[in-house]
């Protein structure tokens, strides 16, 4: 772990310049298309759905070019990257980041999310939409508010039946890349994967806030509570200490996505965007489909294809979650409390920006405050990638190479002690 961190210091010290850029870069991004996404959703609502769910594009995709730069300086990183990759299942051509998108999309929203970027997204875009739609047709003094349309509010079943429905549509624009070779159509479906990979994201904070809402509302919480605060009360004196335990175990769990999820989160992306090549193919094995003869043959051929490519897309992602276990749990705790400092770099560069201004009028910081958040969002990406690509250096890529030459050895080399 000490190397971990010498290495992540080198990496921030030779590529600062072009780690601040990407990182600046995306943090305009992410604002830029949230204000596209407002102004458009007044003509073409659909269209406007769309272009937000491109905003944490603007922090992903700086992540994996600095990726790529830090991985450039590591010569383990270097050795992973020079490998051939398998056979993509669909395509028929070698595997390519771009194909296994939603391995890394996964893992990223996971990070979105626990971050609140995601439900800052979602409702800065509802609010100001809405706020659109409320001036607008009150001005025409009409009451003909298109809320769900405009503001893209879908039922689960409907969300559902969109990741149906693109899973179809990215397997069927490999098959035609296969026969065509336009590598442009890789891209078209890894859209299609931020899409749908998205609106499950949106869901889950639609999902979540009701959930809460709804355990807010039960009888059994309210009588949990009442009970609570009257065994405090009786306890006199000593019900201080016993209130603050409580309180301070609540939040332990309550910060367990910040210390556990995010950083394996963070790691499995890593793992995927450098290590996508050493991850093996994915065999898919369907014999119940072969059984099923009253379904026509080219029909079972079909979903077969269709079946193996799911799997496929989402093989790196399972290979990363593996190759995160066999790391060990030490190593991943200590990289858990060291990534602690890369996610409170924002909250750390509020502070001391309010320590430099001092007191402003309301006004006044609401004009800056955009400016400071993204400066802040920035510098945490810029420290972000350096740790995960030295983390990946050290503690990941090792057992990959190992793992990859014992697969490229013939069975009888295998069992020779």
């Amino acid at each position: 772990m000490p190397a971990v961190l010498l290495t992540a210091g080198r990496l921030i010290a030779r590529h600062w310049p072009a780690l601040l850029a990407l990182s600046l870069l995306g943090a305009g991004i992410r604002a830029g298309v949230l204000w596209a996404a407002v102004e458009v959703s007044d003509s073409v609502p659909i269209l406007g759905q769309l272009i937000l769910i491109l905003a944490p594009l603007g922090y992903l995709l700086p992540i994996i070019a600095m990726l790529h730069l830090c991985g450039a300086s590591l010569p383990r990183l270097k050795e992973v990257s020079a490998q051939r990759a398998p056979e993509a299942v669909t395509e028929g051509r070698e595997r390519r980041l771009v194909d296994v998108a939603v391995s890394v999309l996964v893992p990223f929203l996971a990070v979105y999310v626990s971050y609140g970027l995601l439900d800052q997204d979602i409702s800065r875009f509802r609010n100001e939409a809405a706020f659109n739609e409320f001036n607008r047709f009150s001005l025409l003094h009409t009451l003909h508010y298109d809320y769900a349309g405009r503001l893209g509010i879908y039922p689960v079943q409907i969300a559902l039946m969109i990741v149906a429905i693109a899973w179809v549509l990215r397997w069927t624009l490999g098959r035609i890349e296969n026969l065509t070779r336009f590598l442009l159509l890789a891209f078209l479906g890894a859209l299609v994967e931020v899409y749908y990979t998205g609106q499950v994201a949106g869901q889950s904070v639609q999902v979540r806030t009701a959930g809460t809402n709804w355990l807010d509302d039960r009888v059994a919480v309210h009588t949990v509570r009442s009970t609570y605060e009257r065994v405090v009360d009786h306890l006199g004196w000593f019900g201080h200490p016993v209130d603050a335990l409580t309180t301070w175990v609540l939040g332990l769990v309550g910060s367990l996505d910040a210390v556990v999820v995010v950083p394996i989160a963070w790691l499995a992306v890593g793992a995927v965007v450098l290590g996508h090549k050493l991850a093996p193919p994915a065999p898919f094995e369907h014999p119940w489909i072969e059984r099923l003869t009253v379904v026509p043959a080219w029909l079972r051929k079909g979903l077969a294809s269709l079946l193996s490519d799911i799997v496929e897309r989402f093989s790196a992602f399972w290979n990363g979650l593996r190759l995160l276990g066999s790391a060990g749990l030490l190593p991943m705790l200590v990289f858990g409390l060291a990534f602690l400092v890369a996610i409170r770099i924002p909250l750390l560069f509020s502070e001391a920006v309010r320590l430099l201004i001092g007191p402003l009028d309301t006004d006044t910081w609401l004009a800056i405050s955009p400016m400071e958040a993204g400066l802040g969002l920035a510098l945490s990406m810029a420290v972000t990638a350096p740790l995960l690509a030295a983390a990946l250096e050290w503690v990941l890529v090792p057992s990959l190479l190992s793992e990859a030459a014992a697969g490229s050895r013939s069975p009888a080399e295998r069992t020779t002690p």
